[in-house]
């Protein structure tokens, strides 16, 4: 006996149709997750901090998107207070970032990273130099290693035969020929005038050079002997400090010892009382190239 179906099979494809109509709606009316929230603070340094709210133990996926289309995901679950944060290392550009939970999204964010700006640099340092003094002037102090620097004497740049670089130590050096008076130095970038140390004040005296004491009895002068009376005697001798001395340092090549600085010092300054060739030590620790001095014999 031959079976026949009380209905078409037409039916069968409607009831699919029922049931699958019936899971998407009970899909779309089942409670979601909330969307989480999203916010983001960029620091000049390119590092971008990311956070918002979102339920406590939920996973949050982080899509950031840079303005050529390259994504970035990070994962983030959110704390016990409901809250997620993540910091995220960006090149400067424009990007997007959209924050989800499941098939929750937030609203896209947009946000800049700046470039960095330019360093700036510290404007140039002069070292003090006692006053008054003579010329030539020993000219030193510190700025940007590489850069190039300019002298300015009484607001005038300084013509000078090279250019004076900064070393590799940040430290550089010149000595310049001063005319006899009061002036005001300062040192700037040779590229950025601007950018100037503090003025230094200071008097140059005129340098009077001694001349070696002549027999005349016989009406002729002796010939020079390399001495004169007042730079050369059985007390001492003068002395022009060169780079890296030091009074004890001069003491121990002179005096044999270095714990008798005080006596170049003390007889410096008794010299440059009757002599004004002759500096005044005021500070132990404080001589300068070009100086003159006086060195007592041992």
């Amino acid at each position: 006996m031959q079976s026949s179906r009380l209905f078409p099979i037409g039916y069968d494809i409607f009831k699919a149709l029922v049931t699958l109509v019936l899971i998407l709606l009970l899909w779309w009316l089942w409670p979601k997750a909330p969307a989480p929230g999203l916010s983001a603070e960029v620091d000049p340094s390119g590092i971008v901090t990311f956070g918002g709210e979102a339920p406590k133990g939920k996973n949050v996926r982080l899509t950031i998107t840079s303005s050529s289309g390259e994504t970035l995901d990070r994962n983030v679950t959110a704390d016990d207070g409901g809250r997620w944060l993540t910091a995220v290392e960006l090149e400067p550009g424009d990007y997007t970032a959209r924050a989800a939970i499941g098939s929750s999204a937030s609203e896209p964010l947009g946000f800049t990273v700046p470039a960095p700006k330019p360093e700036q640099s510290a404007a140039p340092e002069l070292d003090p130099v006692p006053s008054p003094a003579r010329s030539p002037l020993n000219l030193s102090g510190s700025a940007q290693v590489g850069r190039e620097l300019v002298i300015f004497l009484d607001e005038k740049p300084l013509p000078l035969d090279s250019p004076i670089k900064v070393g590799e130590d940040g430290k550089w050096s010149v000595h310049i020929d001063i005319p006899p008076g009061r002036h005001t130095v300062r040192v700037a970038y040779a590229d950025d005038p601007e950018k100037t140390s503090e003025p230094l004040t200071l008097e140059l005296q005129e340098d009077r050079s001694e001349t070696t004491v002549t027999e005349r009895s016989t009406g002729t002068a002796s010939p020079p002997t390399g001495k004169s009376s007042t730079e050369e005697s059985a007390a001492g001798h003068a002395y022009i400090v060169q780079e890296d001395d030091w009074l004890s340092k001069l003491a121990e090549t002179y005096l044999g010892d270095p714990a008798r600085y005080p006596e170049i010092r003390n007889a410096t300054n008794a010299k440059a009382a009757q002599d004004d060739s002759f500096s005044i030590i005021e500070d132990d620790n404080l001589i300068y190239p070009g100086e003159k001095i006086w060195i007592p014999s041992p």
